[in-house]
């Protein structure tokens, strides 16, 4: 038999699938996989699951090759994604590793976040977006990825033996949720340890000595094509001798990036979002997208995917919350992230608009996130609270009593002009969209403004020894992209 798609199964069948499609086409369940899974919400008030099946075994599990005459001492900064999944796939081909995070263990971070989010005192190094796990761990915990292959898979495959539902092998927006993360996190920690893999926790990368091809040190400044050899790093006023170096950097590595281009290592700008997340009633989302009279608690929370001529959703959290997050003192954004049971009453997304960087500017887009922040932290209040505007004041640009902040005393005036025209265009596709809207600002941290160039090697094009991943690196785009990449460089 060939393989289905598009198979239709019933909403409360959703916790025996293999069962129903098995039923369905009358086959064994061991005949077949279930390769993916969708809520077809297309007929208004009658959603229902929409499976695709391959007949035959499930793909089996990445293995590493390894000779034990190359085995190599590997130093990673990062305990992200990419850091996270570059040393499990390093350490099982038998290398030794040395993961190195400015922030703190997942359960310390918790502690921090509460203590930030309840009276905003921040810890620079242990934060929503710095600390082990990556930004990723408050970011909803959701798992999508267009891109398929034997790493994708891995990754996967390493969550659901950490204690993550098997249904995120198939589902095609898979979720986990930021409260079930952090032992899924711990449990990864443990893997790595048991590997014989190093953890050092609150260790800063200040350094890095650069030698060049003649021998002489690099002193900075310069971007030659392949000019130097990696030799040393420095953490915490220690330099320590290194030749092969993974940077696995979050999107926020600011300190980092700087470090790095004065050593000659080569960056360029990139183009990234920016915007502001819009708030709405779950139940209003619920309607709008599933129809009325469904059981959403078999659909689970309704999400939206929205694209326009000037603006575009993006990191949709269905049943979550807003956040405020930064990296630096005095500066603030906003985050959305759900937990794993998705109960919240209200659904948040980002709206954003592309901001073109050029190549050759690796400064701007830096210098223009910074701005808007503190622009953010001000208005305010100075204690990190987040700005709101409700969508329909926003478009008047006006402050009311139901909407204290201007958001357009915040984001540039042509990034509010695509964020309204967006807005109007959004309305249309979902009524009402505009009129139960709250707009809180801003949501800057979409992706990285910058990238730290590779070969096809996966190393840096100007300093040997040095390998960027991730999406700190320019090179992915989530969770699961960003631990693929480490596995890819593994």
């Amino acid at each position: 038999m060939p393989n289905c798609s598009q198979i239709e199964i019933p909403l409360e069948r959703k916790n025996d699938l293999q069962k129903a499609i098995a039923e369905k086409l009358n086959l064994p369940l061991s005949a077949f996989y279930i390769d993916r899974v969708s809520l077809d919400s297309r007929r208004k008030g009658k959603p229902f699951w929409c499976c695709n099946i391959i007949v035959g075994d499930p793909p089996i599990a990445l293995r590493n090759n390894f000779n034990t005459r190359l085995a190599k001492e590997v130093s990673i900064i990062g305990a992200g994604p990419a850091g996270l999944w570059a040393a499990l796939g390093l350490l099982r081909a038998g290398h030794k590793v040395h993961l190195y995070e400015q922030g703190k263990p997942v359960e310390e971070r918790f502690r921090d976040i509460r203590r930030f989010i309840k009276s905003g005192i921040f810890n620079q190094n242990s934060n929503i977006l710095f600390g082990e796990g990556g930004a990723g761990t408050f970011s909803d915990g959701k798992l999508n990825t267009r891109t398929r292959n034997e790493y994708t898979r891995q990754v996967l495959d390493d969550l659901i033996k950490a204690g993550a539902n098997e249904e995120i092998a198939y589902l095609a927006k898979p979720h986990i949720g930021t409260d079930q993360l952090q032992f899924l996190i711990k449990k990864i920690r443990a893997w790595i340890l048991e590997l014989g893999g190093q953890i050092h926790f609150e260790s800063v990368l200040q350094n890095i000595s650069v030698q060049s091809e003649s021998g002489m040190c690099n002193s900075g400044g310069g971007q030659n094509e392949k000019s130097g050899v990696l030799t040393a790093i420095k953490i915490n006023n220690e330099w320590l001798p290194c030749e092969s170096l993974i940077i696995a950097c979050g999107h926020s590595a600011r300190d980092l990036y700087a470090i790095l281009k004065s050593n000659g290592v080569k960056l360029e700008g990139k183009s990234f979002a920016i915007g502001t997340r819009v708030q709405h009633p779950q139940k209003f989302i619920n309607e709008t997208r599933l129809g009325y009279g469904v059981d959403y608690k078999l659909t689970g929370a309704a999400d939206y995917t929205l694209a326009g001529k000037t603006a575009y959703s993006f990191c949709m959290c269905p049943g979550g919350v807003v956040v405020p997050c930064a990296s630096e003192p005095n500066g603030v954004c906003s985050n959305g992230m759900s937990y794993s049971r998705r109960n919240s009453p209200f659904a948040n997304s980002a709206i954003v608009t592309q901001v073109e960087i050029k190549a050759n500017d690796t400064t701007s887009g830096i210098e223009l996130q910074r701005e808007i922040e503190k622009k953010a932290f001000e208005l305010g209040g100075k204690n990190y609270s987040l700005p709101k505007q409700t969508a329909e004041d926003f478009l008047k640009a006006k402050t009311s009593c139901d909407s204290p902040n201007n958001i357009w005393e915040i984001l540039p005036k042509n990034i509010c002009e695509n964020l309204a025209n967006g807005l109007i265009e959004f309305d249309k596709k979902i009524p009402n969209f505009i009129k139960h809207g709250t707009l809180i600002a801003p949501e800057t941290r979409t992706s990285s403004p910058l990238r730290i160039l590779r070969d096809e090697n996966l190393e840096s094009v100007s300093v040997k020894g040095i390998f960027p991943i991730g999406e700190g690196a320019g090179y992915a785009g989530g969770i699961i992209t960003s631990a693929a990449d480490g596995l890819k460089l593994a």
